[in-house]
């Protein structure tokens, strides 16, 4: 009923994922929680806006941007609009396994957490430089992560996992970020606030370039840009 109050909302954010988007919404209809979903479609122009226009369920409430705003703006547009008691980011490119979900929802409620943040190498057993040699996209997270770590004391692995945030404590967040140096300023805002929060491993099956894949080397300097002025001036 619309004026209930949902423990789970699904936001899933869209950009050029035709090939994707809407399995990505099958697998979040199936998360057998009490929940809504809510898709912010990004001014797609490869046909996803096509494929959500087309889509006859009045259980899914979907956003067509204007323009594109960004990632960070997709986030915050479904947080504005959503009524769930925790929020829970699905990312329509489906390199993250929405069945974590259940276990970050069950530990945010029995630790009464802000946000338990989900960690692609948490039990990773190589050094950095193995990893970065394996796999070279890794070298923005580890890096920002060891920042995050040395500024705030903490003990990450990975902090640009998927993530599920408590819905109150994510909306008195004041985030000015809108495009990809959204999760860093809210790693970094929730450090800084000292929310309670915890890391847990999730499933990741990464795509390419070829395949879609949009986060470029370069987006590690904005990246780091915001880390340092949050550290470093006053907000």
């Amino acid at each position: 009923m619309q004026g209930d109050i949902l423990k789970l909302s699904i936001i899933i954010t869209c950009f050029n994922e035709k090939n994707t988007i809407l399995k990505s919404i099958d697998e979040a209809k199936k998360v057998s929680v009490e929940k809504e979903i809510i898709v912010i479609d990004n001014a797609s122009t490869d046909g996803s806006r096509e494929l959500l226009s087309d889509l006859k369920d009045s259980g899914i409430k979907i956003v067509f941007q204007p323009k594109n705003f960004g990632y960070g703006q997709s986030v915050k547009t479904g947080a504005e609009l959503s009524r769930g008691d925790f929020i829970y980011v699905h990312y329509s490119d489906l390199e993250y396994d929405i069945e974590c979900v259940y276990r970050m929802l069950a530990i945010a409620e029995k630790d009464s957490l802000d946000v338990v943040f989900g960690s692609r190498l948490y039990e990773n057993k190589k050094s950095p430089i193995a990893l970065i040699k394996e796999r070279p996209y890794y070298a923005g997270t580890i890096a920002t992560t060891f920042m995050i770590n040395l500024f705030y004391g903490k003990h990450f692995t990975d902090i640009i996992g998927t993530r599920l945030y408590k819905a109150s404590s994510f909306k008195k967040l004041d985030i000015e970020s809108t495009g990809m140096s959204f999760d860093f300023e809210v790693v970094s805002l929730v450090c800084k606030k000292g929310l309670k929060m915890c890391e847990v491993p999730v499933k990741y099956k990464p795509r390419s370039t070829r395949e879609g894949k949009k986060i470029k080397a370069m987006d590690i300097i904005p990246a780091i840009l915001t880390i340092l002025k949050l550290k470093f001036l006053p907000k």
